[in-house]
């Protein structure tokens, strides 16, 4: 199992990776949309995994 699913996470781990990956974005990237914020929050409450954020995220820009 991947080390940052879900089962083998808690919320506070899931919230503490967000804000370092959010952070790391924040040093050149552009600003997170309304959309993707909510797909990453979707994850902290355990309701989505990365695999399936990642995917959503891509087909948006593929659109």
């Amino acid at each position: 199992m991947n080390r940052y699913s879900i089962a083998n996470t808690t919320k506070e781990q899931r919230e503490k990776f967000v804000a370092n990956a959010e952070a790391i974005n924040s040093l050149g990237a552009e600003p997170l949309t309304k959309e993707n914020r909510a797909l990453l929050n979707r994850y902290v409450d355990g309701e989505i995994e990365l695999d399936d954020l990642r995917k959503k995220i891509i087909d948006k820009y593929k659109r």
